[in-house]
């Protein structure tokens, strides 16, 4: 796969956050409907996941 978007490449202080996708590529065009992994790393793990966006 490649590549889609980045959300957020920053450190952020501890706390809770919600981040929400607009279906958007880097580029600021609607991506296709389809399986698309994302991954989440923090200081003590990281998470792999997968999701289906249906348009």
């Amino acid at each position: 796969g490649q590549l889609i978007r980045t959300l957020v490449d920053t450190n952020q202080p501890a706390g809770s956050y919600q981040i929400v996708w607009d279906a958007r590529n880097n580029n600021g065009s609607e991506v296709a409907s389809g399986v698309y992994f994302y991954n989440l790393e923090t200081t003590v793990g990281s998470a792999h996941k997968r999701m289906v966006l249906l348009r």
